[in-house]
């Protein structure tokens, strides 16, 4: 192999290197021309000045310098409560401590709400001000390590006020808290009452209805509206809460306890006396005033008052009539008017609507005297020659049925009075009387009648039979007639006794009804209750006043005209 010479080699490098620059500059040169940059002439353009190489430092690990950013001053203390207002001094009711100048923050509660501060930094509490310094001296205003301002003042009607300077730990700056403790609620009212079943009461506190949301834990037992007016409705308890609306625990409670009321009027009694009626009737006046009223009708033969109790509006447009006890063995139907007439007013509610245009008139002993003599016999009878009256009959007291004077009043009006087919003298049973009207009981239910304007209608009790008295021949009088049987088969629906056939109760005979439906052109119906012969044992009592007491609610209540 052959050796080259190292000149020959150097030689060869510099072409290459020479060729290599060429071509670098060819390139550009012949781009131009092709691109038309070069003049006609064929004139190469000069070869741009080659940049000259700009050292660049080598980079360090060293970090650079941070460029120094401004520093914000501090929060300033605030009070980040909700309810709080951050305005003037110069606090209501402050008298010791108070802060004249610049601003404070106010925060309403009550006494029995405590009040937690919630400064924006940690800080400490201390009470600088109140109305005096002895409550604050003797805890009656105090604040805790967590900012927990509680009144521990329990004065009716007393209202608290505080100042609470707050302190940042860190910092030492100061922000001032003004509150005020509005007085705890309580009750007028006993807070434990008794309250009939069916009746009303009013509760009373110190802050008015508006500010309260009343809350009763049964509604089945009492309930309480917004102006804190409970309503009893069943027997039982209930316990009524009263709290001021906004506060947390500023509430009070008062336990109902719902009874059933006491009645006047004693169903039990066996014997349901005159005496027992009238002292009945007057605890009811009294009771029931404004709702009811009694009046005297004029006295019997023997003395006796004839009461008329009056339940409802006496400018009323209806005017509805009730009586009883106008025989003297029928004494249990007086019993059980009166208590009907006691429940009415005890329901009262129940016809308010009716009775402000309705007026019930009921006359329970129409013959005192006589139930004197059915219940206690002859020797009752006060006046000697009425008793001798009396005894001269030979007739048994206990199923008399007249009057003191032997008049049967049921064939004493003069509605169709007559003698036919009766006795001629007194006997306790069918004698009608010397004359119509002749007897001071049947005078003064005349006057009654003739006292109300327009009395629409009536039922009149009577016993025995289970049977309505109702056909009197006014056929003729077509609205008079269709009244009257109206009332009859309404009568009928609710007691489900048996209407009796024109032919028995056509012709006036002297009765009540008669002298009413005839004279009066008043409807009515003669309702004989009970099954069994009279004097009605009290054992019937139960039976008549459930066949008659939804009859009775509904005469007295609302209906059609």
């Amino acid at each position: 192999m052959k050796i080259i010479s190292s000149k020959k080699v150097w030689l060869g490098v510099w072409l290459i290197l020479l060729f290599i620059l060429g071509c670098m500059v060819w390139e550009p040169v012949k781009a131009e021309q092709t691109d038309g940059a070069g003049d006609s002439a064929g004139f190469q353009t000069p070869l741009p000045e080659m940049p000259i190489p700009v050292e660049v430092p080598a980079p360090t690990d060293a970090p650079l310098a941070p460029t120094p950013v401004p520093t914000a001053p501090p929060a300033p203390l605030v009070l980040k409560n909700k309810n709080a207002v951050y305005r003037a001094g110069k606090q209501k009711g402050i008298g010791y401590g108070k802060i004249k100048k610049g601003k404070i923050y106010r925060i309403s509660s009550y006494g029995s709400d405590p009040v937690r501060l919630l400064p924006s930094k940690k800080s400490t509490f201390c009470i600088t001000g109140g109305i005096r310094k002895r409550d604050i001296a003797s805890k009656k205003i105090k604040v805790s390590r967590a900012g927990v301002v509680s009144c521990a003042d329990r004065a009716r009607d007393k209202k608290q006020y505080a100042i609470v300077q707050v302190t940042a730990k860190e910092t030492g700056e100061s922000i001032f808290v003004y509150i005020y403790f509005a007085p705890r609620i309580y009750t007028k009212t006993p807070t434990k009452q008794v309250v009939y079943q069916g009746k009303t009461t009013r509760l009373s506190y110190n802050y008015s209805a508006k500010k309260i949301k009343f809350i009763s834990s049964n509604k089945k037992v009492a309930r309480v509206d917004k102006k804190g007016i409970v309503t009893t409705r069943q027997k039982g308890t209930s316990v009524i809460e009263a709290k001021v609306r906004g506060s947390q625990k500023n509430l009070v409670k008062v336990k109902i306890i719902v009874k059933e009321e006491p009645w006047l009027v004693n169903d039990r009694d066996t014997v349901y006396s005159y005496e027992d009626m009238s002292e009945d009737l007057r605890q009811i006046a009294r009771k029931y005033r404004g709702r009811a009223a009694l009046k005297c009708l004029g006295t019997s033969e023997d003395g006796r008052n004839i009461w008329c109790l009056r339940i409802g509006n006496p400018s009323a447009g209806r005017k509805l009539l009730l009586d009883g006890g106008i025989h003297a063995r029928e004494w249990l139907n007086s019993l059980m008017l009166m208590r009907k007439s006691e429940e009415i007013l005890r329901q009262y509610a129940d016809y308010k609507n009716t009775l402000a245009h309705t007026c019930l008139y009921v006359v329970p002993m129409i013959n005192p005297d006589g139930v004197t003599i059915s219940q206690s016999g002859f020797g009752s009878i006060r006046n000697k020659k009425l008793r001798k009256i009396c005894k001269k009959t030979k007739k048994p007291a206990r199923t008399w049925k007249g009057n003191a004077r032997g008049v049967n009043l049921n064939l004493n009006f003069p509605g169709g009075w007559n003698t036919k087919n009766k006795s001629k003298k007194p006997d306790g049973m069918t004698y009608p009387g010397e004359k119509a009207a002749s007897e001071k009981e049947t005078k003064a239910m005349m006057r009654l009648v003739n006292s109300i304007s327009g009395l629409r209608e009536a039922l009149n009790y009577h016993s025995t039979g289970s049977i309505l008295y109702w056909n009197y021949n006014v056929e003729g009088t077509p609205v008079l007639y269709g009244r009257q049987k109206a009332l009859a088969e309404k009568v009928n629906q609710f007691t489900g006794y048996r209407l009796m056939p024109k032919s028995i109760s056509t012709d006036p005979n002297g009765g009540f009804g008669d002298w009413l439906i005839y004279n009066k052109k008043i409807p009515n119906v003669t309702v004989e209750t009970g099954s069994v012969m009279c004097p009605l044992p009290h054992s019937q009592l139960g039976k008549i006043t459930r066949e008659n007491n939804s009859l009775l609610s509904w005469f007295a209540g609302s209906r059609e005209n």
